[in-house]
């Protein structure tokens, strides 16, 4: 089943938001999220891991975080990711991204990107948090 989340918005996204380094903004990037999975950990009361396919078209994420550990493997395409106090890096195919719980980062593509992310989770969280970095 195919859900567009609005806030839910990753990857790394994942949500809409801040200008690029360079101060000029960048666009909204369109988002389409397949959840996969989603179910309670066993033996982590509160817990919930989210598997989940995201497709980005290109522009920026935002600056936003996770309430929860995020993993994301990068299947198709590039994006540049940007921790707050790191270099930018950029990322493809095979590429293997790990987000702390409320890291705050963002990413940017210039294309499509593709991406599996794992994530966990306090149960009824959102999965993303928007940052006014």
């Amino acid at each position: 089943m195919k859900l567009l989340y609005g806030i839910s918005i990753f990857v790394l996204g994942v949500v809409i938001g801040a200008g690029v380094s360079s101060g000029t903004a960048a666009p909204q990037r369109a988002i389409e999220i397949t959840q996969l999975l989603k179910k309670d950990v066993e033996g982590c009361p509160g817990k919930e891991v989210s598997v989940s396919l995201l497709e980005a078209g290109p522009g920026t994420s935002g600056f936003h975080s996770h309430p929860g550990e995020s993993f994301t493997y990068v299947l198709e395409g590039a994006q540049t990711r940007q921790a707050a106090n790191e270099s930018p890096a950029t990322l493809g195919p095979g590429a293997f991204i790990y987000d702390g719980p409320a890291q705050v980062h963002r990413t940017d593509n210039t294309a499509p990107v593709k991406l599996l992310v794992f994530r966990v989770l306090d149960k009824g969280k959102p999965e993303t948090i928007r940052s006014e970095q």
